[in-house]
């Protein structure tokens, strides 16, 4: 009998093992046909890290492999940890989620169409703030172009949303429509996020992600500043050259606005940061985040309206929570299904902006099973 069991699990390994082996080769197939240089991956089950993987290269020079210990810069999905950074606060009752945030900022921030009306946490995380992006401005800062000196983030908020700020416009600055009623994605919303996080915690952001998400979460390869981690260690960015049919090397962007989309980590610790999230806050049987804030941004009833996080449709019977990023040579994704605890995390250093590209890949990797579980 033990000599039966001993075989099937044999089998069922090697039959796993072909399995996952014929799909590797098809997933650097799609890789190369969407001019990915290296990406790694992992897989969430259960609320647990069910595989993780790694995929062609972090530098293309050097031929250096992407490997567990490479770094990938997160892009939009940044967003995701500040919210969880400033929810932190929320729990512990600093402040509500319809508060106006101007009063607990040293400069008044309001719309300059609508100035009467308060813009609160709430509308900052839905992007519903009536802040917007403009790219005239930050387009450099994005792109690293910009060769001025360092921006600290409370004077480059104030410069930009306070009336009489060096780079204060009204028509560019905001949107016409007056707070709460019209959604407009906001990499501005979120940087005031981050230092509303300083401002209440009395402490520079960074530092509070460090001693409230990172060290508890055991993340120890992430940071949300590149020359704080090991540069041998970073994954270059690449833009494909369609007409040139070659990939050009792109350099580590940072910008003042940072809490919006600068976090470097590798797959892991975003997967553990992932798998906290799907288990309510709680990692290793500790609670980091509120059970109440997981669920007041991703409610497992996703009629009552969630922050943050976006909708991604897996099939027609799963909709998942999802973010994704992308910047010069980034592109990410990460999602999960709420009831069954399943997500999946994607980091690379190339380019991809096709939305059907993007669901071919993702369903791709999705396929891929855990060998020791047999999942």
């Amino acid at each position: 009998m033990r000599l039966f069991v001993s075989l099937f699990i044999l089998f069922h390994f090697a039959e796993c093992l072909a399995q996952n082996t014929g799909l590797d080769s098809d997933i650097s197939a799609e890789m190369k046909r969407l001019n990915i240089p290296g990406m790694a991956v992992a897989k969430i089950e259960a609320g647990e890290v069910a595989w993780t993987g790694h995929f062609g290269f972090q530098n293309l020079e050097k031929q250096i492999p992407v490997t567990g210990n490479t770094i990938f810069q997160i892009a939009s999905i940044s967003k995701t940890v500040t919210a969880a950074a400033i929810m932190q606060l929320a729990a512990k009752g600093y402040f509500s989620l319809d508060d106006d945030v101007s009063g607990f900022l040293p400069f008044s921030v309001r719309s300059s169409f609508h100035p009467r009306k308060p813009i609160t946490f709430r509308q900052l995380l839905r992007h519903r703030s009536s802040i917007r992006d403009n790219f005239d401005y930050l387009l450099p800062f994005w792109e690293g172009k910009y060769k001025g000196p360092n921006i600290s983030l409370d004077i480059f908020l104030q410069n930009y949303l306070a009336i009489g700020g060096s780079n204060y416009h009204k028509d560019k600055n905001f949107i016409q429509a007056a707070p709460g009623d019209r959604f407009e994605y906001s990499n501005m919303g979120y940087a005031l996020l981050g230092y509303l996080v300083e401002r209440i915690a009395n402490m520079p952001f960074d530092e509070y992600c460090q001693k409230n998400l990172f060290s508890p979460l055991e993340m120890r390869q992430t940071n949300w500043f590149p020359d704080k981690m090991d540069a041998n260690r970073i994954a270059t960015p690449y833009i494909f050259s369609d007409s040139l049919k070659v990939y050009q090397r792109q350099q580590q962007s940072t910008f003042p606005d940072y809490p919006a989309g600068q976090l470097r980590c590798s797959i892991g610790d975003l997967a553990r940061f992932l798998v906290c999230w799907t288990n309510d806050g709680k990692f290793e049987g500790k609670s980091i985040i509120d059970s109440v804030a997981v669920q007041t941004l991703t409610p497992k009833d996703m009629s009552l309206g969630f922050h943050t996080w976006f909708l991604y449709l897996f099939n027609t019977e799963t909709p998942m929570y999802g973010h994704n990023g992308h910047g010069p040579g980034v592109s990410t994704y990460m999602l999960y299904d709420p009831f069954s605890k399943n997500g999946l995390v994607i980091l690379m250093n190339g380019e991809l902006s096709s939305y059907m590209d993007w669901r071919s890949l993702i369903n791709l990797l999705y396929q891929k099973r855990s060998l020791s579980a047999g999942k």
